[in-house]
């Protein structure tokens, strides 16, 4: 049975023994690798008159270190240094110390190129970009190559015993192609140099084209029918755009095989001949390093055109998402908009009340149906065509909805108000106006909008109530100083007889109290006040009282007084007059005085026959007192009393407040009050 607490460490045991032997797989590959590179670049030494042509570990190792993480480095470049050390010593026969130089030179400068290389590109593939392309070049092709061939050649010059700088240049370019060479080739296999290639059918198709591209122009390049190397540069260029960083590579490892190849067995340009006399080796290597740089900057392009391609291919089909979600969005929208706008427009035309927009020129660009009638338009158009000042009958009118909406624009704050606005018929109609800044989509005050709402007939129900209130306040006043009057002036033999008086009088102020209010205030009927007063002597046989006259309203002040003249006379002819017998007559006819530009006057007579004789007054009484009061009360009254034998004649006038021609009755409002 197992522990359960050994499990953890036998766990944690087993990754490092894992991690352990997966390193020691690589450090072993790399050194297998360098040998094998050693083995080459001693091989590629036997092309006559050259020493060593293209050093290719220094590549390996760059490849090693560019695809692992820094704490690897000392591992790979232990491998790396292992190798060429038995390279040195094998096939070279160099001395020790010669070859611990050789071995450590070509080791640091690999870790310093990878490291200025990872300066710039910290993570990811390297040669999937311009820059990356560029930066790899010039350390592989440039600073590697001087680290190592300055320590090379100090070896070689101690191993040999000859000036440090005499190979310097040689192994320069030796360095340079074996890093430009081994070390793309590494990354590819590594898998960090790009992503891999997808072939499918036809690509196979055009690979195997461009391989029989290469061939023939390889066979003619180096088959001594045109011995120039360029012509390899056609395919190679070909690779590179068509198959992107890995056709590069391969095509470089091609292209370098069949140069080096060809150049052994004394074939192509870079033979021994006259074409580059004795720097046949230097030239190989230079071409080598031209091309590699070639195809890889080129395959840089291709692979960075085929990455900006896919990211436009993806910003495309993302763009394309967007913009489907926002057309579906954008007719849900509009839908919503049409269906609201709808929506707003009936509720808009419905309404009785104005309704209207302005842009920042003051032109209404919206008005609805209220708006139109109250403004005279027969269409929104017509305020295109005219302009808004023209739709108004007053300037005063004009001028105070403009200074409103200035207003507005200039505080950007809502603002209620009243104007007046005279309606087509010539009615002069006042609002209560709200007004508030109208933005756009943007958030910028892009006119104004308002609602007005006509509240003509409440300020006159208004002003109706007050002066009413008014009226009532000031006829209480009125009343009660009438009936003060009466009480002052009130006297009689008894106190039954005295209250039967005052019942009376008082009794007859408040019917005509009740006909004023009855009236909404405006006044009394004189006619009314005449037989409401008289109908209880009336004969039921003859007509013994005859009232003449054009009926007339009486102002209510008026009308009270009236009540009491009439009811003294009534009551005078009741006890000693017309009234008191069966043969007396009683006659009232007034007439109406019109007196323009003053107030209309009434004139009546009161004119008693038949009845006992009758004779001046030895004093006055409550009755005589009363009217005379009258005549003094207003302005323009006046009373005259008649004392014949046949009967009393009163003549009095009063002034008519408020009265209106009969001939110019069509004239007034449905309230009988004057137009406005």
């Amino acid at each position: 049975m197992l522990v359960a607490s050994n499990s953890p460490l036998r766990d944690e045991i087993m990754i490092i023994a894992d991690t352990i032997l997966k390193r020691t797989t690589v450090a072993l590959g790399i050194y297998a690798a360098c040998i094998a590179a050693a083995q080459i670049t001693e091989l590629l030494g036997a092309i006559p008159g050259s020493g060593v042509s293209i050093w290719l570990p220094a590549g390996v190792l760059l490849a090693a270190a560019l695809a692992s993480p820094r704490p690897l480095w000392p591992l790979w470049a232990a491998a790396s240094i292992a190798a060429e050390y038995t390279g040195n010593l094998i096939w070279y026969h160099h001395s020790f110390g010669p070859a611990s130089l050789l071995a450590i030179g070509n080791a640091i400068a690999s870790l310093t190129g990878a490291f200025i290389i990872r300066k710039f590109i910290p993570a990811g593939p390297i040669l999937v970009t311009i820059k990356g392309a560029a930066i790899f070049m010039v350390v592989a092709a440039i600073c590697m190559p001087l680290l190592s061939a300055s320590t090379g050649s100090i070896a070689l010059g101690w191993s040999y015993d000859r000036p440090w700088n005499d190979a310097w240049f040689r192994i320069l370019l030796g360095d340079a192609t074996g890093a430009t060479l081994a070390a793309p080739l590494s990354l590819l296999l590594f898998r960090t140099a790009a992503p891999a290639l997808r072939m499918h059918p036809r690509r196979w198709i055009e690979a195997s084209s461009l391989l029989i591209f290469f061939v023939i122009m390889a066979g003619i390049a180096f088959g001594g029918v045109m011995p120039f190397a360029f012509l390899l540069i056609p395919p190679l260029l070909w690779a590179a755009l068509s198959f992107r960083i890995p056709g590069a590579i391969y095509t470089i490892v091609a292209v370098s095989l069949v140069s080096i190849l060809f150049t052994l067995v004394g074939m192509g340009p870079f033979a021994q001949n006259l074409i580059y006399a004795d720097i046949e080796n230097e030239a190989l290597q230079m071409f080598l390093i031209i091309a590699s740089t070639t195809a890889l900057l080129m395959g840089a392009i291709a692979e960075e055109n085929r990455t900006g391609i896919k990211r436009l291919n993806s910003a495309n089909r993302t763009l394309e998402e967007r913009v489907a979600e926002r057309s579906a969005s954008l007719v849900q929208s509009e839908t919503k908009a049409r269906e609201t706008a709808n929506l707003l427009s009936a509720i808009s035309e419905a309404c009785p009340d104005l309704i209207y927009a302005k842009d920042l020129g003051f032109n209404i660009i919206y008005a609805n149906t209220a708006t139109l009638k109250a403004m005279g338009a027969d269409r929104i158009e017509d305020f295109h065509t005219l302009t808004e000042k023209a739709f108004y009958k007053a300037d005063d009118e004009f001028d105070a909805v403009r200074k409103n909406d200035i207003h507005v624009l200039a505080t950007t704050k809502t603002l209620v108000v009243e104007e007046t606005i005279t309606s087509p018929d010539g009615e002069r109609r006042i609002y209560r106006t709200t007004k508030a800044p109208l933005y756009d989509a943007e958030g910028s005050i892009a006119g104004i909008a308002g609602v007005s709402v006509d509240i003509s007939d409440i300020k006159k129900a208004q002003a109706r109530e007050n002066m009413l209130v008014r009226e009532v306040e000031h006829r209480a006043r009125n009343l009660l100083a009438v009936v003060q009057g009466v009480v002052q002036l009130a006297h009689a033999d008894t106190v039954s007889d005295l209250k039967a008086k005052l019942s009376k009088r008082i009794r007859a102020l408040a019917q005509t109290n009740g006909a004023i209010a009855a009236s909404d205030w405006r006044g009394a009927s004189l006619k009314n006040i005449l037989e409401d007063e008289l109908a209880p002597y009336r004969s039921d046989m003859r007509s013994n009282i005859l009232v003449t006259g054009e009926d007339v309203m009486l102002a209510p002040s008026i009308a009270q007084s009236m009540t009491l003249v009439v009811h003294e006379l009534t009551t005078n002819a009741a006890k000693y007059g017309c009234l008191s017998n069966e043969t007396g007559r009683l006659s009232v006819e007034w007439k109406i005085d019109q007196r323009p530009p003053a107030t209309p006057l009434l004139n009546m007579t009161w004119h008693e026959s038949g009845g006992p004789p009758v004779s001046a007054p030895t004093h006055k009484g409550f009755g005589t007192t009363m009217i005379s009061v009258f005549g003094q009360e207003h302005p323009d009254s006046k009373v005259d009393f008649c004392w014949e034998t046949t009967g009393l004649i009163v003549r009095l006038s009063a002034p008519l407040t408020g009265y209106v021609d009969p001939e110019r009755k069509a004239e007034t409002n449905a309230d009988g009050s004057p137009p406005s």
